[in-house]
């Protein structure tokens, strides 16, 4: 998460913009991700 930002063990955001940044890296999309929970359980 340091990759957000030096504040990420504190500042809520910043923890947000991290896994923003990861859904969309990794999925394409919070909502792809969210479809792949729902389709398998797991991340």
């Amino acid at each position: 998460m340091a990759s957000a930002g030096s504040d990420w063990q504190t500042n809520p955001a910043t923890q947000i913009k991290w896994a923003l940044s990861y859904m969309n890296a990794t999925y394409g999309s919070p909502n792809q991700a969210w479809a792949f929970w729902q389709t398998h359980n797991a991340y």
